[in-house]
């Protein structure tokens, strides 16, 4: 959507005038894949709200569970040296 992307631009003005670091994540299956065994299913989705791991049996909010899968892949994505830091303007 227009608004999102918009999101996307100000984030990255932002990154690069204090020279942050920023890492795009592919958010597909994150809220169907557990962020504690990595199992993924879409039954895990109980509802909109509720994450329930088939495999491990952990509940959580499914944002929340979503948000650590993305966290995960930043990280790793980060430490891979798949990001790049942005120069701060001079």
């Amino acid at each position: 959507s227009w608004a999102f992307a918009q999101l996307g631009q100000f984030l990255e003005y932002k990154a690069r005038r204090h020279g942050v670091p920023l890492v795009y994540v592919d958010p597909a299956y994150t809220s169907q894949q557990c962020s504690q065994c990595q199992y993924t299913d879409k039954k895990n989705r109980a509802s909109q709200a509720r994450f329930e791991c088939r495999s491990c049996g952990v509940v959580a909010h499914a944002d929340l569970n979503a948000s650590r899968n993305i966290a995960r892949k930043g990280e790793a994505a980060w430490t891979a040296g798949r990001a790049s830091r942005v120069p701060a303007p001079a």
